[in-house]
């Protein structure tokens, strides 16, 4: 089928149409113009690996080139001209944001993991006639077997210097950046949240800030006033709660003109917020230049209720509780927060201006419940109120001397953050690709299977395995091979230190991956890799520009208008 645009801008005799081709490749042919775009992403992503990861520059169409050593962004602004060659790099990208989306980090070792199955495999049919179902069959196999190795080979996380090691393996190996992060775990806990803001110096602080969270975000990302950090961002804001669900415009006029006369922004937080109000709402924004953003209210029905009063009590507001008292809200019913920061998840209050003796009192009445609480579920749900009353947020300010030094570094916190998140929940391994290594004795010593493509998929992501390792060392300038061969002949957490090129006990130096990123980095490629080396039939769209006479041009437009 065609599809035909027309080209402005032309005034000829003759007028070209642009027309859209299927095109249809088969087989090899199809598999090796997806192995280009494969190629292109993954050298672009793997140069960036390990802490002498080398710096990729992307130019960006406003403003100053983008300077970055994380994977996930380079992926993201790889685009190829070749539309074939770019369906193959976008499943690639699609691995780095599988990964990325789970569990925040490991994007660069996914990318490598997938090039490396998706190739093998693709040799594996190309030349030896490989059935390509039971390949995928065993490299599914093998990936879920390196799971379970590196579940058991697994160790927690337990002391800050731990937290810090993560932290400075995420960060390519910035010591200060990294004791900041341990700085601000030691003083909230491990479940502590953090939050990025530019600094108007040169250096990186941290400040630890009360404030209250809820597990809920913005209800429409056309409010981001951050759109690069995916963040709405407000100073001194004003918050509005309410039990109602706003429907009609009117119900929530009176709120809006109160924030406008006082010109500062607004924070809506209700349980439901129709299409309707929601477009006035953007409107406001876009042509009356208001502050304003919405917010799903947390928890539903009596467990609503309760969060909401909650929040009123730490913020210092009143809970509108039914339309009547919406449409006669007055200025001494908003909360006022120094800070708001609201994500697609989440939404910070900061510096929050709640009663102490109320605040302290509600906790009483909490922890006397939690004595009272029959089930774990509602001691657990008891104990998510009280840390959310007593919470704090450490605001990381990050310094440079420009704009692309500090976006630099917050793509490499932001990294940080989540491996360090990852691994206090789910453990930490030896790094430097080290824990890939010794889970291939595990895949060796699985039982052989009858069929023999089954255990070829083993035997692809045995060779996969090798390859996190063998990148970092080239890299850091080494012989590849020599470290390879080095570290598989020791054992433990014995491996390759690539920051000081010496080999030493990974764990006692900090050199340690989060568990739960290498499970998510292989099971994502495993299913993408192989499922790309499966791959029969490719159909991309092709452009094709036609001459026409304008007249026929003419005539063509008159008939689909029906003149």
């Amino acid at each position: 089928m065609l599809r035909r645009c027309k080209r402005y801008g032309q005034s000829f005799a003759h007028q070209a149409l642009r027309y859209y081709a299927k095109d249809v490749r088969f087989g090899v042919d199809a598999r090796n113009m997806l192995l280009k775009g494969v190629d292109v992403m993954t050298d672009a992503v793997s140069s960036t690996l390990g802490p002498k990861g080398r710096n990729a520059i992307i130019e960006r169409l406003l403003g100053s080139p983008r300077i970055t050593k994380d994977g996930i962004t380079v992926a993201d602004n790889v685009q190829l001209q070749d539309r074939g060659a770019n369906v193959g790099a976008q499943l690639i990208r699609h691995v780095a944001n599988n990964t990325n989306n789970g569990v925040g980090d490991g994007t660069t070792t996914a990318t490598i993991l997938a090039r490396s199955i998706a190739s093998q495999g693709c040799e594996l049919i190309h030349e030896r006639g490989a059935n390509a179902q039971q390949l995928r069959e065993g490299v599914l196999r093998a990936a879920q077997e390196v799971c379970a190795a590196l579940t058991r080979m697994s160790q927690p996380l337990e002391r800050i210097w731990e937290v810090e090691a993560v932290a400075r393996n995420a960060l390519n190996g910035d010591v200060k950046l990294a004791g900041l992060i341990g700085d601000g775990i030691y003083e909230l806990g491990e479940r502590g949240v953090f939050l990025l803001k530019d600094s108007k110096t040169l250096n990186d602080t941290i400040e630890v800030l009360e404030g209250v969270t809820i597990e809920q975000g913005y209800i429409s990302p056309r409010f981001l006033n951050q759109p690069t950090a995916h963040k709405v961002e407000f100073t001194n804001a004003l918050l509005l709660l309410t039990l109602v669900k706003i429907e009609q415009v009117e119900e929530i006029i009176p709120a809006l003109e109160s924030a406008k006369d006082i010109d500062l922004p607004l924070v809506i937080i209700a349980p439901h917020i129709s299409e309707e109000v929601l477009s006035m709402l953007l409107l406001n924004q876009i042509c009356a230049g208001m502050q304003v953003c919405a917010v799903q209210a947390p928890g539903h029905g009596d467990k609503q209720k309760t969060l909401m009063e909650d929040l009123a009590i730490a913020t210092n507001g009143r809970l509108l509780e039914n339309v009547v008292q919406l449409q006669r809200v007055e200025t001494l019913d908003f909360a006022m927060v120094g800070e708001a920061v609201i994500s697609a998840k989440a939404t910070h209050l900061l510096r929050a201006r709640g009663d102490p003796d109320e605040v302290h009192q509600r906790v009483q009445y909490i922890r006397e419940l939690i004595k009272e609480a029959g089930t774990d579920d509602e001691v657990n749900e008891l104990n998510e109120r009280l840390a959310s009353l007593l919470a704090s947020v450490a605001m990381l300010y990050v310094g440079g001397a420009n704009e692309m030094e500090v976006s630099e570094k917050k793509d490499r916190l932001n990294d940080a953050l989540n491996a360090v998140s990852v691994a206090i929940s789910d453990g930490i391994v030896p790094g430097g690709g080290t824990a890939y290594l010794r889970c291939i004795e595990a895949l060796e010593a699985l039982p052989t299977s009858e069929n023999v493509e089954q255990n070829m998929g083993v035997e692809v992501v045995k060779n996969a395995l090798r390859l996190p390792c063998a990148t970092i060392a080239s890299n850091a300038g080494a012989n590849a091979q020599e470290v390879l061969m080095k570290v598989m002949q020791s054992s433990g957490n014995y491996g390759y230190d690539a920051a000081h090129n010496e080999y030493c006990d990974l764990v006692e130096r900090g050199i340690i991956d989060p568990t739960n990123v290498l499970r998510s980095a292989i099971t994502d490629a495993a299913g993408i890799g192989s499922m790309l080396a499966t791959t029969e039939v490719l159909i991309t769209e092709q452009p094709i520009e036609v001459q026409v006479p304008k007249n026929q041009v003419t005539r063509d437009l008159a008939s689909l208008i029906g003149m």
